[in-house]
């Protein structure tokens, strides 16, 4: 497992590290771009992770993003689970 910081929400299922990295959430379908409930979905993930330091479970990859488990270091609900919980399934 990695650590790594958040530079910046992309999408609601898509986060940006200060590294360049670009890490899709594992198990977590939000809505693209240009698609009913985009904006919402983005800003609900921009909530829990903006500024924040991420321990990272890379589980493989997809359109040149790592798709990972992301969670708060000292908290046991993982950022995929939260988001999975409003509804992002």
């Amino acid at each position: 497992m990695a650590k790594i910081k958040v530079k910046k929400v992309t999408d609601g299922d898509t986060i940006q590290s200060t590294r360049g990295g670009f890490y899709r959430l594992a198990n977590v379908d939000a809505p693209e771009k240009r698609e009913r409930g985009y904006q919402k979905a983005k800003e609900t993930l921009k909530e829990l992770v903006e500024g924040e330091k991420l321990i990272v479970k890379v589980e493989g990859t997809s359109y040149g993003r790592k798709v990972a488990t992301l969670r708060i270091p000292g908290e046991k609900t993982t950022i995929n689970e939260k988001m999975r919980r409003r509804g992002y399934k």
